[in-house]
């Protein structure tokens, strides 16, 4: 395919992209696009079975609002928060959740994961199609614009993005960038009446997608580059203050103006969740950046940035993760060459951006594709505002777009001067041309094809992040979890005590401020610890068990130490937040305590065990772990009635808990009520709620249930229980308590 020659080619003060196309180049541009599909789903065919990994566990796996189609999951989706109900979170997402949910129940998906490949795919495509009509119309090349629609399609550094099902997010951002884009573009090229239907569509389109993904809002990136680098020069004056007023009517009042609704839309979605979020800030070990001081953050953030550019130059190695200490912040690197890394990206960013600024009427289409990129890359650059990551190759998706046009311009004469010195036939040479920008293309493909076999499932997954990324603790944490979830036997856990202590030493190798520790890792491994014991004590080795059991405890008490100080910075940040402080609810991982509570019950410290469960309660009250924690601890040191009002909460919430059943008939044949109050209707067991004693506990139960959902601020749970109590348990409304006031 033959671009036209350099004479027929636009000055770059004349758009093309002014001008619609005709009717033949679009007949040609749905060709293409059709082969670009056809070429794209080659290199992705092997992703459709890719499995549940990273965080699909809990966005696909445990949201109850994609389960069913009706009003309560539409509201849910629409009131709350991305990550709810698994975590606390200022992302607001909607529409994103709402796609899972049309995968889950509209289109019958379930958990089979082949659907949700399907609808990645095929956004993908679309988006590479965009790309390719959106740089035909800016380029009127149909070569170069073909070829970096086509890099954009296979390039591997977007895999995180395509392959990993929640990376739809970014799909979904970008189209409606590119979408909103193109409308901009037809807006632009008409005049009077007929744009207000293109600008209506970058409004709808726009406020869509950042009720998708925040960075949805770039395209306003999208929107200044083109007015400035297109339309500007060819407004009326000679200095920049005689066409001030002619750009403020003109793209002002007839464009920008589109934009504004989602604006407001993100900064009302922002207000609305960090108001009621319990997020403090950002991890120090997810972003070291965030805890740096101003230079070396910024310097910090340039050698990501620089990274990102060899990624996409050479992208040989790829990591699901980059956290600590991946990268480590400049000026605490342990080699010298680190910090020097940091001062040559510096370099060519600069030197990227003085050329596309210097030479922007020459070589319009190399600063778009420059400017493109650094521009959508800013808003997770961490140069502006830390973010929740100091590097992640799904932050590439779009801004890999202005990689691919300059790559592409790069290729196609670099393709012709080889033909040119390799075939001596005139005939042959434009087809030759294509040899060097092909074999790119297949060298991307075939990366890419490789990398989605690393996302079939969690083992293949971290044990290519740990290969890659071997300094970040948290790939040894994921190995860790992955290899103990593909055996749950005595080899696997010893396998993963292995590799979660080498992430363990990643984190100590230098003495961290109690701001800057992590306690999932130290959670993982207490319970490794824990379940070791555990295999110990069965096998009749005591003494060793309880080393195991102690080490545990260290563990824990160290993940419970950075827990209280996250408690304490999320009060500290929502008092600033101007929120009431009888609004404030602890907050934290209840598991630790869980964890914590078991390993002290292991070395005999029941005091231990129940202060953890009763935390544990605290934090997560409607979970029936923490109670049936307590109940233990106190059943051994001869609180009987109390364990069992402690075990009859935990069946209150989880009624066919065999466990709980079990603990109870103990309970009570401690307590001398033989036959024990409990019986059997069909197969599930019921209480003999006539027995005083047995009354008593249960109402004693209810009203521990209650305290704890208000003192965790979740009144519409204990209204819940009120409601059951005297439906179900035939109490009265005084026997439970009225509501507390606040």
């Amino acid at each position: 395919m033959n671009d036209p020659a350099p004479s027929a080619a636009p000055l770059p003060g004349a758009a093309p992209a002014s001008r619609p196309c005709p009717t033949v180049a679009w007949r040609t541009l749905v060709l293409l696009g059709l082969a670009l599909g056809l070429v794209t789903l080659l290199t992705y065919s092997n992703s459709f079975e890719a499995g549940l990994t990273l965080d699909n566990k809990v966005v696909l796996a445990q949201d109850p609002r994609i389960r069913e189609w009706n009003g309560q999951n539409l509201r849910l989706i629409f009131q709350e928060n991305y990550w709810w109900p698994y975590a606390a979170s200022d992302l607001y997402r909607p529409l994103t959740t709402l796609s899972y949910l049309i995968n889950y129940a509209v289109l019958g998906n379930g958990a089979r994961v082949a659907g949700y490949h399907w609808v990645n795919f095929l956004l993908h495509w679309a988006n590479a199609w965009l790309v390719l009509v959106i740089l035909h119309r800016l380029t009127a090349r149909t070569g170069v614009a073909l070829l970096a629609a086509a890099l954009f399609a296979v390039h591997p550094a977007n895999v995180e993005s395509v392959t990993n099902l929640i990376g739809r997010a970014d799909l979904l951002a970008a189209f409606s960038i590119l979408a909103g884009g193109w409308c901009y573009l037809r807006a632009a090229g008409v005049s009077g009446l007929r744009k207000l239907p293109w600008l209506g569509g970058v409004a709808l389109i726009a406020c869509a997608g950042v009720l998708m993904k925040e960075s949805a809002v770039m395209i306003g990136a999208f929107v200044l580059l083109y007015d400035w680098l297109w339309r500007w020069p060819e407004l009326p004056g000679a200095t920049w203050r005689e066409r001030l007023p002619a750009a403020a009517r003109e793209f002002g009042l007839k464009g920008w103006i589109a934009l504004v609704p989602a604006v407001c839309l993100l900064l009302w979605a922002r207000h609305r969740l960090l108001y009621v979020s319990p997020v403090y800030g950002q991890s120090f070990v997810d972003n070291p950046i965030a805890y740096a001081g101003v230079f070396p953050g910024f310097m910090t953030a340039m050698k990501v940035i620089g990274r990102y550019l060899s990624l996409l130059v050479l992208p040989g190695t790829l990591s699901c993760d980059y956290s600590y200490n991946q990268i480590p912040l400049f000026g605490e690197a342990a080699h010298w060459w680190e910090d020097l890394y940091a001062w040559a990206a510096l370099a060519v960013v600069v030197a990227l951006v003085w050329a596309a600024v210097r030479g922007r009427r020459v070589h319009v289409l190399f600063a778009w594709g420059t400017l493109f990129f650094l521009l959508l890359l800013l808003p997770t650059s961490n140069l502006l505002v830390p973010i929740g990551s100091i590097m992640a190759e799904r932050f590439l998706y779009l801004p890999s777009l202005g990689f691919c046009l300059v790559a592409a311009l790069a290729l196609r004469p670099m393709g012709g001067a080889l033909a040119h010195l390799g075939v001596k036939n005139p005939c042959w040479q434009p087809r030759a041309a294509w040899a060097l920008p092909a074999l790119v293309v297949a060298v991307f493909a075939l990366r890419t094809h490789v990398r989605n076999a690393d996302w079939r499932d969690d083992l293949a997954l971290w044990e290519n992040a740990v290969a890659a990324a071997p300094d970040s603790f948290k790939t040894h944490k994921g190995y860790a979890n992955a290899l103990w979830d593909a055996g749950r036997n005595e080899p696997a856990l010893d396998a993963a005590l292995a590799r979660a202590e080498e992430g363990l030493a990643v984190l100590d190798r230098k003495s961290l401020a109690e701001e800057r520790r992590d306690n999932t890792l130290f959670y993982d491994l207490g319970m490794y610890y824990r379940l070791k014991g555990d295999f110990l004590s069965q096998r009749g080795q005591p003494g060793e068990a309880g080393r195991f059991y102690r080490k545990s405890v260290d563990l824990l008490l160290r993940a419970q130490a950075v827990d209280r100080w996250a408690n304490e910075a999320s009060h500290r940040a929502s008092l600033r937040r101007d929120r009431p402080a009888d609004e404030l609810a602890d907050v934290g991982n209840f598991r630790i305590y869980l964890q914590l509570g078991q390993s002290y019950l292991q070395l005999g410290n029941w005091a231990g065990a129940e202060t953890a469960g009763r935390y544990a309660q605290r934090l997560m009250p409607n979970d029936a772990g923490g109670y049936m924690l307590v109940s233990a601890a106190v059943f051994a040191t001869g609180h009987h009635d109390a364990a069992a009002i402690q075990t009859l909460a935990a069946l209150v919430l989880q009624p066919a808990n065999a466990e709980a059943w079990a603990n109870l008939a103990k309970c009570y044949a401690a307590l001398g009520l033989v036959p024990a109050p409990i019986g059997l209707q069909g197969p599930n067991h019921v209480l003999d709620d006539g027995n005083p004693i047995v009354r008593r506990q249960l109402v004693e139960a209810c009203q521990t249930l209650v305290r704890n959902f208000e003192t965790a601020r979740l009144p519409w749970l204990a209204q819940v229980l009120r409601e059951q109590a005297v439906t179900q348990y035939h109490m009265s409304a005084t026997d439970i308590g009225p509501p507390e006031k606040r």
